[in-house]
């Protein structure tokens, strides 16, 4: 068994590949089309916005809108996706000088989507056409009031889609069973980007329309890499040029945050994206208002140390949160077959990375739920492609007041006076659906590599695979009967480990995340196999290879020999 408990599976064993053509055929990049389009796809596969059902509808009310000076309200989400998604939209609209306001809900006071009393305040505004981003798709009751009202509502989203769907003028998400755009797996950000490529046309000069389009990419990536979007399809496109964009310094506010991080923006990855961009982002709506990150991605500079501060304190909390309901899972005889954990002073913006951990951590779906004087708030995480929003649609839908998400994520708000009942229903259905040994935690590896194959040159082909995310992961290597020659603690509290490794004649050294806890059971007079990622750590000017430690297990252990 491996230092962190999972069953490691190698994809390919085929001794006729090479170290490339293992990695591309693994992703099924198996053809020369493939791999034309894999490495050198431009910004010509993108699909046509129009593809997306009720998007030419859609584009035409809001020009009517525009050349009426018709007050527009985008709606938008408090996560990375739905800031993204508003700024992208609200900067063009006011661009081409749009009438146009925005309203992010704030995830503690007021939870995800729309509200009555947003909708009535709309009204008292003035507003005669809301836009939602990110969100809307389960909003009947609210969308119902507003045609009431005399509003009109286009909804852009990508979440799953409820058994009855809102009265809005104009929906456009990829789920419906009407739509047949190509990919489904686009995210807020994307299509609002849709819908901007889809109105410049006809309001922007070519020349400008080209240069604004490329210049808004980098917002795009953000929310495809920060909404954890399969980067396959147009999405790798997308993020490949966002990232160009990004590099070229095309949003002052976001280069401004990369600034307060110590980020070289030469150097921006998707990795820099989902660890250190992306949580900066979300921290505003974490922490405190969503508000705060539109306004920087939007030219407020000076939000960008105050990102980084709540980003810091997030850090902070969860970890306490997340150690107190570890020790409390532990104690317990039997670990459920969905976790589900509650605490009043956890804080609504931060139930999703504890979820997320949990879930890691027990490998079983977790609810994580707020307590408050009348309600509970969750967050939901799942493993192994269980889809946690289906089963909940199924089980509960009637107690929520408020639920949506994706297979592997949701979300709901429940009535204090629904409480008991949900844990039965739960906990009964998951004793009859679920059965832990199909959670099973597993790590793919793409194939094992030999020592004379770990080169700068090697490392740096692989590095042409990248954007590397859901769908396109960064390439996992093994190798056997290494040995470790000394341990050394790094991080504030000793958390990461850090080693030089033996490998045939070769000594490269290794980097360790989260391992801290396994310093007492890594014995330097054994060998190991090892899974890890294989990266270039530049330092003054001096570029090195480097393993990025995944786990770790003796050499030959019994599962092996059984097995063999």
């Amino acid at each position: 068994m491996s230092l962190s408990g999972k069953k490691w599976i190698i994809q390919n064993e085929n001794e006729g590949l090479n170290l490339m053509e293992k990695i591309l055929f693994n992703r099924h990049i198996n053809t020369d089309e493939k791999r034309e389009v894999f490495f050198k796809g431009g910004l010509e596969v993108i699909h046509d916005p129009f593809l997306l059902k009720d998007m030419a509808k859609a584009i035409e009310r809001i020009k009517q809108a525009v050349q009426n000076k018709e007050p527009i309200m985008i709606f938008g989400d408090y996560d990375i996706d739905g800031i993204t998604a508003t700024a992208l939209l609200f900067g063009f609209l006011k661009k081409i000088g749009a009438d146009v306001r925005y309203t992010l809900p704030n995830r503690e006071e007021d939870g995800y989507g729309l509200k009555k009393y947003f909708i009535q305040r709309f009204k008292n505004e003035g507003i005669g056409l809301i836009i939602t981003v990110d969100c809307g798709t389960s909003n009947l009751h609210e969308v119902t009031l507003a045609n009431t009202l005399g509003m009109t509502v286009i909804v852009t989203d990508h979440h799953t889609i409820p058994e009855e769907l809102p009265p809005a003028y104009a929906i456009i998400n990829p789920h419906q069973k009407e739509c047949h755009y190509p990919n489904r797996d686009i995210c807020g950000s994307t299509i609002a980007y849709k819908l901007v490529i889809a109105l410049s046309k006809d309001l922007m000069e070519d020349a400008e329309r080209k240069d604004y389009l490329h210049r808004q990419l980098g917002i795009v990536a953000l929310g495809v890499v920060g909404d954890c979007m399969p980067l396959t399809d147009e999405n790798r496109v997308l993020v490949k040029y966002g990232l160009k964009s990004l590099m070229a310094s095309d949003n002052l506010g976001i280069m401004a945050l990369l600034e307060s991080a110590g980020i070289e923006t030469k150097k921006i990855t998707s990795t820099t994206i989902g660890f250190q961009i992306g949580p900066r982002i979300n921290a505003a709506g974490r922490l405190d208002r969503p508000d705060h990150a539109l306004e920087l991605i939007l030219g407020n500079l000076n939000k960008a140390e105050l990102l980084s501060q709540l980003n810091d304190l997030r850090r902070k909390i969860v970890e306490l949160h997340l150690k107190k309901a570890i020790e409390g899972l532990r104690e317990q005889a039997k670990i459920p077959n969905i976790i589900i954990l509650w605490d009043a002073e956890w804080k609504a913006g931060l139930l999703g990375l504890i979820a997320g951990r949990i879930a890691e951590e027990f490998n079983r779906p977790a609810i994580i739920m707020q307590e408050k004087e009348d309600e509970f708030v969750a967050s939901c995480r799942s493993v192994n492609d269980f889809d946690i929003t289906q089963f909940l649609r199924e089980e509960a839908n009637d107690l929520f007041t408020a639920f949506g998400g994706h297979k592997m994520a949701g979300g709901f708000t429940l009535p204090g006076k629904n409480f008991e009942s949900f844990l039965n229903r739960i906990n009964v259905a998951a004793e009859k659906q679920i059965n832990p040994d199909n959670f099973d935690s597993v790590l793919s590896i793409d194939c094992e590599i030999q020592p004379h194959e770990m080169t700068m040159e090697a490392c740096d082909n692989l590095s042409h695979c990248e954007p590397f995310g859901q769908g396109n992961p960064e390439p996992m290597l093994m190798m056997k009967n290494i040995k470790i020659l000394s341990i050394r603690p790094v991080g504030g509290q000793g958390e990461h480990l850090q080693f030089p490794i033996r490998c045939g004649e070769k000594t490269l050294p290794a980097i360790a995340f989260r391992f801290g806890k396994y310093l007492d059971k890594i014995d330097s007079n054994l060998s190991y196999d090892i899974a890890f990622n294989m990266e270039i750590n530049e330092w003054n000017g001096n570029k090195k290879l480097q393993l990025k430690v995944v786990d770790l297990k003796q050499s030959r252990d019994l599962e092996d020999l059984r097995d063999a």
